[in-house]
């Protein structure tokens, strides 16, 4: 039961149309879901990187952290320098060590 058309009711279909209008604040709701779906992790972890006040702070916790490192290790150089016996006071100067040892 196909009904037919004639060219003049479908002409006349189309004179009540209107323009489609979007709903109000449509546009900014699409553009807020556009600009969250950006952030990905990986955007989120380079723009926190490239952030300069971070730089600056990573680079001077890692400049104290060398000095604090390079200041410990000369006063464990001075200290040990200071409390270790000379290898000279260690030695016995009647012994050759090529020769057994004999008791007399």
């Amino acid at each position: 039961m196909e009904k037919r058309f004639n060219i003049e009711e479908i002409m006349n279909s189309l004179d009540g149309i209107q323009r489609a209008e979007a709903q109000p604040f449509l546009f900014t709701r699409i553009m807020g879901r556009m600009v969250k779906e950006e952030k990905t992790a990986d955007q989120v972890i380079y723009r926190l990187i490239t952030r300069p006040a971070l730089a600056l702070a990573i680079g001077c916790f890692f400049i104290g952290l060398n000095t604090y490192f390079i200041v410990d290790r000369l006063q464990n150089n001075n200290a040990a320098d200071t409390n270790q016996p000379l290898a000279a006071e260690y030695v016995q100067h009647d012994v050759n060590p090529y020769e057994p040892n004999e008791l007399p």
